[in-house]
């Protein structure tokens, strides 16, 4: 995931332009996706960017009506839309105190029974730690809301095909000609605009004064790593979102701490460095894991290193470096000589 951590961060921070604008992507009845330039056919539903937030603010709206009927609506912390960028799907979760606290005394319960009946250190957790782990954990919700309304249904359905490249699983019944730039994660960047468009619809919420609304990446285009990192800091402030989640603002002040030592050392040292740190991975000593960041904010900080440091980093790509490491100094290089 390293490169792809850079590339999608660069997305989201505004770092690079979507992929394949003014391009179309023809959908057909005959189970064909095919590229057609930069001139769109006439024959076809076109289905843009624009379309899909429509209809995803849509589907927002109408879980807000649906929880809000249903009794449910006081003390609400969060809410959230689930995206996954590669399968295409959208899930909307929401939750208040009352049902956090029933799943957490319920998991205690469990957790205490099981320790007792099997020893592992796993389940000897108190009920601040089950409470930390249950807040944010969507999974582990009460509301939930998957079922799409028809029209962003039916397109998510086609942009499966598109991004898996299977074309055999298409069943329409008519062309629809998609923007490509909508397959470059631009779900992400939808589902973005989508939160701060419903700024007022959320009032209608009795909220606690955490309350967040963002968007988090589904596990395989990013995970909890990129929806700290990144996602939820496009949706709220900073300082809301270290209200509402204190460990975000401990990692960060860990983050920022350790900047100062490395910047004291040598240029050149300072690149062995951050590419030691991309390398290693995830169980690496100072991995950007460790602070819930990506190798996104370890790219940043080689660019931040300037053009002088183009040396230190070509001496790098003499083959003993993973490919995925290669790929993100080639795009600090391609930065850099800009």
């Amino acid at each position: 995931m390293s490169s792809y951590d850079v590339h999608i961060g660069k997305l989201i921070r505004g770092r690079r332009e979507l992929e394949g604008s003014e391009t179309y992507l023809l959908c057909t009845p005959d189970k064909e996706i095919v590229e057609v330039g930069t001139h769109k056919p006439e024959n076809g539903i076109l289905v843009g960017s624009k379309d899909v937030e429509d209809a995803l603010y849509e589907f927002c709206k109408s879980a807000l009506d649906d929880y809000i009927q249903n009794g449910n609506n006081n003390d609400v912390y969060t809410f959230s839309i689930y995206t996954d960028t590669y399968h295409g799907s959208y899930v909307i979760y929401i939750n208040n105190l009352s049902s956090l606290n029933q799943s957490v005394d319920e998991a205690y319960i469990k957790y205490q029974r099981q320790y007792l009946e099997k020893g592992y250190d796993h389940y000897n957790q108190s009920r601040e730690q089950l409470y930390s782990q249950f807040k944010y954990g969507e999974g582990d919700y009460s509301f939930m809301y998957e079922e799409m309304p028809e029209r962003l249904q039916k397109w998510l359905s086609i942009f499966y095909c598109i991004s898996l490249k299977e074309p055999d699983y298409l069943d329409i019944d008519q062309n629809y000609i998609f923007e490509k730039n909508i397959v470059d994660s631009q779900l992400f960047l939808i589902a973005i605009d989508v939160i701060h468009r419903l700024h007022n619809d959320l009032k209608r919420l009795n909220r606690t004064d955490d309350f967040i609304a963002y968007v988090s990446a589904a596990d395989g285009v990013g995970g909890d790593y990129l929806t700290t990192s990144q996602l939820i800091r496009r949706c709220v402030s900073e300082d809301q979102l270290y209200y509402a989640m204190p460990q975000v603002k401990d990692k960060d002040l860990a983050y920022k701490s350790a900047i100062p030592a490395v910047k004291q050392k040598q240029l050149h040292e300072q690149v062995q460095h951050w590419i030691t740190v991309i390398e290693q991975g995830e169980f690496g000593e100072g991995s950007m894991r460790s602070f819930w960041k990506t190798d996104y904010e370890a790219y940043e900080q080689l660019v931040e290193l300037g053009y002088p440091a183009v040396p230190y980093i070509q001496e790098h790509l003499n083959g003993s470096l993973q490919d995925d490491t290669n790929s993100i100094l080639e795009m600090v290089l391609a930065d850099l000589e800009r």
